[in-house]
């Protein structure tokens, strides 16, 4: 007795579809599937579309699935959710007063598209019940990490909405023509090998993982676990990712599944206290 997309959505993605905790009964307020708009590859990164295209996002609460023409770094095809949330509370002046945001539409626990619940101003999965906040933090799990989350602007004079798919950054300093540069004093776990540390740099498409992987060699990696996308972290010389266990060498091969592929590798240069990483 399966639940399908739909019919979770109409439940409010809650679990009177699931026999699990059938308990609960009843179906919370209707939260729409989002439409699905397709569109032309990005260019530079970046994604954009005339807001007359939207008229999904000219009403508060309103949401819809952006398809651009493109795979992203796991081989999907690209999704981007995109809503224009009603809560004053979330868009405030000093912080969004627009009301737009855009998420990548894969729920980073196994993957099912998402959708928007402007009752609670936030992002819901159909398939395992994950929500998140309006910045992407998780609130219920079985997510264990944030849904990535994207700069979004819309020119007021020629009203055309960009995506900018680079994010918006925060462990890692943003990338500046082409790379990341840092310098390795600024992170403690990088000191002794088998140290990792896992985050985000603005202008990135994707999450890094920097591994001290020996006493002359530093690597990285796309974090994203090959299985479904979670982040993988350092944990005692090893790599693991929290979702699903997958374990990964520190030179990125994988060694327990579910993953059968490894880590994508990015190239390194390291003088012993400067660190660059390149961005494919």
């Amino acid at each position: 007795m399966g639940c399908s997309r739909r019919s979770l959505l109409r439940c409010g993605a809650l679990a009177a579809c699931a026999p699990v905790i059938t308990q609960l009964g009843g179906c919370a307020p209707r939260i729409a599937e989002p439409v699905a708009i397709a569109l032309d590859a990005p260019i530079g990164g970046v994604v954009s579309i005339p807001l007359s295209r939207l008229p999904e996002l000219t009403r508060p609460g309103g949401s819809l699935l952006l398809h651009p023409d493109a795979l992203d770094d796991l081989g999907r095809p690209m999704s981007i959710l995109i809503v224009k949330a009603s809560n004053s509370a979330v868009n405030t002046a000093e912080v969004n007063p627009s009301g737009l945001y855009a998420f990548d539409a894969y729920c980073p626990h196994a993957g099912c598209e998402v959708a928007w619940d402007d009752g609670v101003s936030q992002v819901v999965c159909p398939c395992h019940l994950s929500r998140f906040d309006i910045g992407g933090a998780v609130v219920n799990p079985p997510a264990k990490e944030a849904l990535d989350t994207y700069p979004i602007k819309l020119n007021a004079s020629t009203q055309l909405l960009s995506i900018n798919l680079g994010g918006s950054g925060g462990v890692f300093p943003p990338v500046i023509a082409g790379a990341v540069r840092f310098n390795l004093s600024a992170f403690p776990d990088l000191q002794t090998v088998g140290g990792a540390v896992t985050g985000r740099s603005a202008g990135a498409p994707y999450p890094l993982i920097v591994v001290r992987a020996g006493d002359t060699t530093i690597t990285a990696f796309n974090a994203r676990c090959p299985h479904l996308g979670c982040s993988v972290e350092g944990a005692g010389g090893i790599l693991i990712c929290p979702c699903h266990g997958s374990v990964f060498g520190l030179d990125g091969t994988v060694e327990a599944g579910p993953a059968l592929t490894n880590l994508i590798a990015l190239k390194v240069q390291f003088d012993g206290t400067h660190v660059v990483v390149t961005i494919a």
